[in-house]
């Protein structure tokens, strides 16, 4: 599947901490798949976590098509099925996480990328107590990218997405409506928003 040009512009920021909310359908999994793929093979011997709200979670949305892909490239040296790791040529370890689980799943020493997935719904402890200490590690070679969908200004994945608005030079975020994310036409979301209104009406009258 080809990148959007919203989503090539994601790819293309150097920043080290990145910060997307977008509306459902623009095709984020896709993205983060890309870039997981992107900084292993840039990764010699690197360690990449992927970390959605839970376990089950993260191996629903990714692992099978992650799995798909690196053999499709050829780019495997082997698979963990049991810890959803897939370890490349290069020998960088890309696995995948959930933050159900206890604290610990999450630790890592040295993290040369991550993506929290769907970050408004992870526990903000995870990310400051847990998770950001992994990318220090790295120093400057640690980066992040935070995606999830708009979920209001009282939850922390706000405050990520202000700093990337600030002149704070690693940080950079951006916002995409469904349709601007070019995966579904805008005659269908209006259809959407039809077909919700009708249904509204009929359980009101």
């Amino acid at each position: 599947m080809p990148l959007s040009e919203p989503q090539r512009e994601v790819i293309a920021s150097n920043k080290r901490f990145r910060v997307l909310i977008t509306g459902r359908r623009f095709g984020k999994t896709h993205l983060c798949m890309m870039e997981l793929l992107r900084k292993g093979r840039d990764n010699p011997n690197g360690k990449i976590f992927y970390v959605s709200p839970t376990y089950r979670m993260s191996k629903e949305i990714m692992w099978k098509n992650l799995k798909k892909v690196v053999k499709q490239l050829r780019w495997h040296k082997y698979i963990n099925e049991t810890e959803l790791t897939v370890v490349l040529k290069n020998n960088c370890q890309i696995s995948l996480k959930g933050a159900d689980k206890s604290a610990d799943n999450l630790r890592g020493v040295g993290l040369n990328f991550l993506v929290i997935d769907e970050f408004s719904d992870v526990p903000e402890e995870a990310w400051s107590e847990v998770l950001r200490p992994t990318i220090s590690d790295k120093h400057a070679n640690g980066s992040v990218l935070f995606v999830g969908t708009p979920k209001g200004v009282g939850n922390w994945s706000y405050e990520m997405y202000q700093k990337g608005k600030s002149d704070d030079p690693e940080w950079q975020s951006w916002k995409y409506t469904t349709v601007e994310g070019g995966q579904v036409e805008p005659h269908e979301i209006e259809q959407a928003k039809k077909d919700l209104d009708e249904r509204s009406l009929s359980k009101n009258t």
